[in-house]
């Protein structure tokens, strides 16, 4: 890391190092070669960086890093990629000379620089183009801290929401911001121009400010404007309520974390619902699960957390496929009656309910493959001594999982080792 900061800081562009510094310390900090790609293309603009990266990968006397293999020997086999995204801003051809072993194994990696390289160019000739002032001259200072939010609405209370509206460039800190402002704002002007917020899926600092502000407008048609179904999940993290999600159109999967008592109430609506995933965290309590059983497209569902309130016996109402639940010491023989079931992820809890060793053998020998947690030992102990020689027991990745078919064995323990389970 050192070497590198003391060579781009001794550019001719006269780089900060401190700048430097924190850019590699971020690039250097992503897991894997993908993620330093991505890391790289959300960096704002700076050219003297950016031209810094790319004489890296073509000045030799540099000490520099022409070589991405060579690099590995040196012990940043990871940041290489995030310069060369930098490198790319600069001069996209960068790419076109790359030895050819690199550009063949690489090709995802490059392909996605490439894609990253012409977005910023766009951006910034977009920004080129803008008029120098936007807003009137005389718009009043900007909140650019969450904490500053509040006063600032107090403050004015006439400001146009359009001050807030999405742009291109927009920082993920500014946005908070202006999604944190517009729910305070709680007018229809200010709901417009939310509504430019709305994208497919959001991350959780974003999902946090939305679900603050979905309680100031008409819930249905917040949901409907800004949750979009996908053809997999909806992820809505920790909420405290869900009302009004049946105003989505075409919804066929959701997740959602309730930090409160959740109620599932409003899922009746979600008629095309066939993957749900409900957990209770931080003390919140499943009760009751009954609206469920009129979902009669659900086929996947998991419900995690404390289900100790829940009367969990109406899954067997249910067209159920795959299950993942946790039984907090219930007795779980409705299982055996819920008539479509062909996997079972089950957890107990601290304590197993005395007949749960019967149920999950009669459970696997009716051909529904079952999985378990393996450091619940409490019970898993008693079921192993009673599982019939007919069962074959596949262990992976922190998990026991139980087949009646010997031939889907490997199948299982794939399944297991990619955490697909149910």
């Amino acid at each position: 890391m050192h070497t590198l900061v003391t060579i781009l800081a001794a550019m001719p562009d006269g780089v900060d190092a401190d700048e430097v510094e924190r850019v590699l310390k971020r690039l250097d900090s992503c897991s894997n070669q993908p993620n330093a790609v991505k890391a790289a293309a959300k960096l704002p603009s700076n050219p003297a960086l950016e031209r810094a990266a790319l004489a890296l990968f073509e000045d030799s006397t540099l000490g520099g890093i022409d070589d991405l293999d060579a690099a590995v020997s040196l012990g940043f086999s990871i940041l290489p990629w995030g310069l060369l995204t930098l490198a790319a801003r600069a001069d996209i051809t960068v790419l076109d000379r790359l030895p050819a072993d690199i550009t063949e194994r690489g090709a995802p990696k490059i392909a996605s620089i490439r894609r990253a390289a012409k977005k910023h160019e766009k951006v910034l000739a977009d920004a080129s183009t803008m008029p120098t002032s936007v807003a009137p001259s005389s718009s009043p200072a900007l909140p650019e801290k969450i904490p500053q939010v509040a006063r600032w609405v107090k403050d004015h209370p006439d400001a146009d929401p359009a001050l807030f509206a999405a742009h291109d460039g927009q920082r993920s800190g500014a946005r908070r911001v202006a999604l944190r402002v517009l729910g305070a704002m709680a007018s229809p002007a200010a709901f417009e121009v939310l509504a430019g917020y709305a994208q497919e899926s959001y991350s959780r600092t974003d999902l946090a400010e939305l679900h603050r502000a979905w309680s100031r407008f008409d819930r249905r048609v917040f949901a409907a404007t800004m949750f979009r179904a996908n053809s997999y999940l909806l992820h809505l993290d920790v909420c405290a309520s869900i009302e009004g999600i049946g105003a989505v159109p075409g919804l066929v999967g959701l997740q959602v974390l309730f930090d409160k008592q959740a109620d599932l109430t409003p899922l009746v609506e979600c008629t095309e619902l066939r993957n749900l995933h409900v957990r209770a965290i931080e003390g919140a309590t499943l009760t009751s699960i009954e609206p469920l059983t009129l979902l009669r497209s659900l086929s996947e569902l998991h419900l995690d957390g404390d289900t100790s309130q829940a009367e969990l016996d109406v899954l067997e109402h249910t067209g159920i496929e795959r299950l993942d639940l946790s039984l907090e010491g219930a007795d779980a023989e409705f299982l055996t009656r819920m008539p479509k079931l062909k996997s079972l992820k089950v957890s107990t809890g601290e304590t197993a309910h005395p007949g749960l060793v019967d149920v999950v053998v009669r459970l696997v020998q009716s051909g529904i493959q079952v999985v378990m947690y393996r450091h619940e030992t409490s019970w898993l102990s008693d079921l192993m001594a009673a599982t019939p020689n007919d069962i074959t027991v596949v262990e992976r990745s922190g998990y026991v999982g139980l087949t009646r078919d010997a031939d889907d064995a490997d199948a299982l323990g794939r399944r297991l080792l990619s955490n697909i389970a149910p």
